[in-house]
């Protein structure tokens, strides 16, 4: 069994991937493999020895037929995202054939923040699976559901995902892609060219490929795990979006992992 942390990014979130492998390294104590994939630059050998990063490059994903379905102006009711975001897509490589090289692949956002060992993650049963925090936790929102991820614009769009996945979807719980876990041996029953082509089938992606990415590996393919709430001594919360999710005080100690902590005005 062999693991590799991976992580992707353009330039412009270049030194926020760089805080994050930093992270990994020194309070991660993760000596092992890191993927960096680079959009549209190159890493120096330098940065490359420095944190003992490998760099993958993968072919752009083509996204014309997308932005033909969308239309210049976007959605109707949403950020814009789908329109000024589009790197976003990018994130699909982390489930390309050649990350079959290990058995197992830890995916962190660049810019997360990691606080504490890894070994939280490594400890988890990632076997058959896709693991990854439920958006809806850690109290379980009930308007934490998938038709928020869904974009209502044109009818004949969404009827085509109700037909696809059922009903049921709309009303259901989902993962954030923000860091996951996956075994690679999944790649044969989900491949990174059957979500591209869900990205051009499926046009109502709210958050582009996090919406994608839920309706093939949780509604589909029934594949994902939610990451539990605590680290087994009940210590600290595994992962959190930020303090603000929990109604009482909480500050970056309190956490392993953590997409947008507010707490913190150093480099910990």
């Amino acid at each position: 069994m062999s693991t590799a942390f991976a992580l992707i990014t353009d330039n412009s979130y270049f030194r926020k991937a760089e805080q994050t492998i930093k992270d990994l390294r020194v309070r991660g104590k993760w000596e092992g493999t890191v993927v960096l994939a680079t959009i549209d630059f190159d890493l120096s050998d330098e940065f490359k020895e420095k944190y003992n990063v490998i760099e993958a490059k993968f072919k752009p994903i083509d996204k014309s037929v997308l932005l033909e379905k969308i239309g210049p102006n976007g959605f109707e009711d949403s950020d814009k995202r789908e329109i000024h975001k589009l790197n976003q897509w990018e994130k699909l490589h982390i489930f390309d054939e050649y990350f079959t090289q290990w058995s197992r692949i830890v995916f962190l956002d660049a810019g997360l923040r990691v606080f504490d060992t890894v070994d939280h993650l490594l400890e988890l049963d990632w076997k058959g699976k896709f693991l990854a925090p439920n958006d809806a936790a850690p109290y379980f929102r009930p308007d934490k559901v998938f038709k928020g991820q869904i974009i209502f614009d044109k009818p004949e769009n969404v009827d085509k995902v109700r037909i696809d996945f059922g009903e049921y979807i709309f009303e259901s719980q989902y993962f954030l892609n923000c860091m996951w876990i996956y075994d690679t041996d999944i790649l044969k029953i989900c491949s990174k060219n059957e979500m591209i082509q869900a990205m051009n089938t499926y046009p109502v992606c709210r958050t582009n490929e996090m919406t994608i990415m839920n309706l093939l590996l949780h509604f589909k393919y029934k594949l994902w795990t939610a990451f539990p709430i605590k680290i087994k001594s009940g210590e600290k919360y595994l992962f959190e979006w930020s303090e603000s999710n929990h109604p009482f005080p909480t500050n970056w100690t309190n956490y392993c992992y953590m997409k947008y902590p507010y707490s913190i005005g150093f480099d910990p």
